[in-house]
């Protein structure tokens, strides 16, 4: 499902002829494949592969995901911000609603499950994580490496919470790390006290593309034994 917005000004954030694909999708690999975003689906289970093509995927675009499982109330003393606001986070796929007491207005709005964007440019994604963390909003953005973008074989996975390993300093430690973030995962390294704190999401559903069917078998496994849910693969 697309939407695209035309010119508008939410707040302080100027949106000029932007267009976005909401979705669900995540990813984590080994050393091939990219991430993509495909329409909305708060589940795999929504996510259906009957007749769906991975070659229409938006390669080079930005993906933001988004989620705020728990009410958040807005107050606004300008009708037309709390209009625009409104509009807004109603475009994204939240449930909103409004009131009016003390001369001010309440906006109180959510988003349950995850969902995500595709923007056109780094600026414009720098943007919107700006806008929707500062409306409360938990973001997670990450870039694959580009060479996950190629190839027959698709794996899909997310893991929706994040896992969190402590780590020893270890070559093949820090290689999982690298890992993580080629396979467009968001990934949080903290140092302390001699060792690292690491952790790690891709909370909506990603493909990542390679070529060969072993690879994506060997990718799948490593993915699972990871902690991550992987889609049944698809021949």
């Amino acid at each position: 499902m697309k939407r695209s917005f035309g010119n508008l000004v939410v707040g302080s954030l100027a949106v000029i002829a932007l267009g976005f694909t909401t979705s669900t999708v995540s990813a984590q690999v080994q050393a091939q494949p990219a991430s993509r975003a495909q329409p909305v689906q708060p589940g795999h289970e929504g996510h259906s592969h009957e007749g769906h093509s991975h070659d229409g995927h938006d390669h080079g675009k930005e993906t933001i995901a988004f989620q705020l499982p728990q009410w958040k109330t807005m107050h606004f003393e300008d009708a037309t911000k709390a209009k625009q606001h409104a509009e807004m986070v109603k475009k994204l796929g939240c449930e909103v609603k409004q009131g009016q007491h003390s001369g001010h207005i309440d906006l109180t709005y959510r988003c349950v499950e995850w969902s995500s964007m595709t923007v056109e440019t780094h600026a414009l994604a720098e943007q919107w994580i700006g806008w929707l963390k500062g409306s409360g909003f938990d973001v997670s953005h990450a870039h694959a490496d580009p060479i996950y973008a190629e190839g027959k074989e698709v794996v899909e996975f997310r893991m929706v919470n994040w896992k969190s390993i402590h780590g020893k300093g270890t070559a093949d430690e820090q290689q999982f790390i690298e890992l993580l973030g080629k396979v467009g995962c968001e990934v949080v390294v903290a140092e302390h006290s001699g060792h690292k704190d690491i952790k790690f999401r891709a909370p909506t559903w990603r493909d990542v593309h390679v070529a060969e069917h072993k690879a994506a078998d060997e990718l799948g496994a490593w993915l699972k034994k990871s902690g991550f849910e992987v889609a049944p693969h698809k021949h």
